[in-house]
């Protein structure tokens, strides 16, 4: 493994008087949602470019205000970016390049997840309502929603559908919900495995990564995790690999479109890998440990490890190559969770 190249940035948080028109613009490169302290903190938006500059706040730097409490998920078409905040139950959308905040949609529960549609409108899954909305993308309110399984999670589209993982809250669903994505009608369920969390396609499979369930109660109630294939086309279940380890509890299913990369466990971290072909679950971690938040770049097929340290002080992004070579290391904010990359 190569040795690690510490990029250091500093805040350069630079505005005009007028907080909507910022000075400076960020563009290309990694923007990463710090999830912030759980109790009273705010999420961060850091933005890791090219050039690799670090900007710890970039929402701060264009705004000259906080994004709001607990991020969880983050969505971009090429001129816009949305951040899911949950704890603030709320969608908050920024222009691109420079940030500039277009508003923010509310009316949620507990959101998680948002995916940009066909004609620019965000669909939104809220956990805490066991619901999937539609948020138009000039007004930026609610203008549809759908009722679905226990505790939505994972969005993924294709063509007019909208795939949508039930996670099962603190209870146990094993459903992913199909939505027509121009009627909001719900189409079809399909049966999968235990607390679907997030999901991918490659090619002509959707593959569900399921997390399994820990009893707590200690009556022995633990159910496996699995890793589960779906015929986009039949809608019919072509695989199924049960987790090596009952108490794995895997997360963050990502694709470069070649390979699926996936976290372990959200305790070690351990960052998974396989290939399509393969017949068994992975049992030996690919990149072992730290990992909490997972994004892999399709175009560079660079992966991005999200380490959250002790989830106090600020954390860490590592990225390697598709070869598992350690590329470079930049610091994050608080939990980073989530990330897209913005050419």
């Amino acid at each position: 493994m190569k040795s690690s190249i510490l990029i250091i940035g500093s805040a350069v948080a630079l505005w005009s008087c007028e907080p909507n028109k910022p000075a400076n613009t960020f563009q290309t490169g990694l923007y990463i949602l710090n999830e912030g302290a759980f109790m009273g903190g705010t999420a961060t938006l850091t933005h890791w470019s090219d050039q690799d500059s670090i900007t710890p706040d970039a929402f701060f730097a264009a705004n000259a205000r906080n994004l709001g409490n607990l991020g969880n998920g983050l969505r971009a078409d090429g001129n816009r970016i949305y951040a899911v905040l949950n704890g603030a139950a709320s969608l908050e959308a920024m222009e691109y390049p420079d940030l500039v905040s277009i508003g923010r949609a509310t009316g949620f529960s507990s959101p998680r997840h948002a995916l940009v549609l066909q004609g620019g409108d965000i669909a939104v899954s809220d956990w805490g309502r066991n619901r999937v909305y539609r948020v138009s993308k000039s007004s930026l309110t609610i203008s549809d929603s759908v009722d679905v399984a226990t505790a939505p999670e994972a969005l993924l589209a294709y063509e007019n559908e909208l795939w949508v993982s039930c996670s099962g809250g603190y209870g146990i669903d094993s459903t992913v919900a199909i939505i027509d994505a121009a009627t909001f009608e719900l189409l079809a369920t399909v049966p999968v495995g235990i607390n679907p969390t997030s999901m991918v396609r490659m090619g002509n499979s959707i593959y569900v990564l399921c997390s399994g369930y820990t009893d707590y109660s200690g009556a022995g109630g633990d159910r496996a995790a699995s890793l589960v294939r779906i015929d986009v086309t039949t809608r019919a279940v072509t695989a199924n690999y049960p987790a090596v380890g009952i108490s794995d509890r895997p997360s963050r299913l990502q694709t470069d479109g070649q390979v699926l990369y996936w976290i372990r466990d959200g305790y070690i971290g351990d960052v998974m890998r396989m290939e399509p072909t393969a017949l068994d679950y992975p049992a030996i971690p690919w990149i072992g440990g730290g990992a909490y938040g997972l994004y892999v770049e399709p175009a560079t097929r660079d992966i991005y490890v999200l380490d959250a340290k002790d989830f106090q002080q600020n954390g860490e992004i590592r990225r390697y190559s598709f070869a598992g070579q350690l590329i470079s290391i930049a610091e994050a904010g608080v939990v980073p969770t989530a990330a897209v990359w913005m050419p």
